[in-house]
């Protein structure tokens, strides 16, 4: 029910770093807010202290961080030796489907693609085979400029939760962004 990305940042040395973002990774959401919000480098470098993300806002105090928002266990961004390294890691996850790199003073995008697997591939259970794209700046990818609204994943998470909880009550429901009440 997510759109789940990776943002990440080269640094001077090449290094890169990564955090993950579970909502609104489109290129209309995510990239749109990377594009307008955070387009210097000491901008964006901002994104990477408080670890992995539910979704990115306007201001850092407004994106909802796991570590510093939900109360979780800290998740640090993760450093990688250099872009292909990065890309390497990723060999596998069908999970993400799309990567945010800041490089050269401006986002770029990569997006999860897939084709069908030969009937010989060795993992049968796979009916595609999934690759990155190579990476464009983020401005040119087609989907940058469609209208959308601002966090609809978000959105939807929170409505299905205030259903849930008018039918089974808020005490037994704890959805993105709501606090859990204590017990009497």
């Amino acid at each position: 029910m997510s759109t789940r990305s990776n943002i990440a940042i080269e640094l001077p040395n090449k290094k890169i770093k990564v955090i993950y973002v579970h909502s609104d990774g489109y290129p209309y959401g995510i990239g749109k807010i990377l594009n307008q919000k955070y387009s210097t480098y000491k901008l964006a470098k901002e994104l990477f202290n408080f670890g992995d993300a539910s979704y990115l806002d306007d201001t850092i105090e407004t994106c909802s961080f796991y570590g510093r928002d939900w109360g979780r266990d800290l998740d640090p961004a993760r450093t990688y030796r250099d872009e292909w390294m990065f890309m390497r890691s990723l060999s596998g996850d069908i999970m993400i489907e799309y990567l945010y790199l800041f490089k050269n003073g401006i986002w770029h995008v990569s997006e999860q693609q897939s084709v069908a697997a030969p009937a010989d591939h060795w993992d049968g259970n796979r009916e595609n085979l999934y690759y990155w794209t190579k990476y464009i700046p983020l401005t040119q990818h087609k989907d940058f400029e469609t209208k959308h609204e601002k966090h609809a994943e978000v959105k939807m998470i929170a409505d299905i939760g205030k259903l849930l909880s008018k039918n089974f009550g808020q005490d037994n429901v704890v959805t993105q962004g709501w606090q859990k009440k204590k017990a009497n």
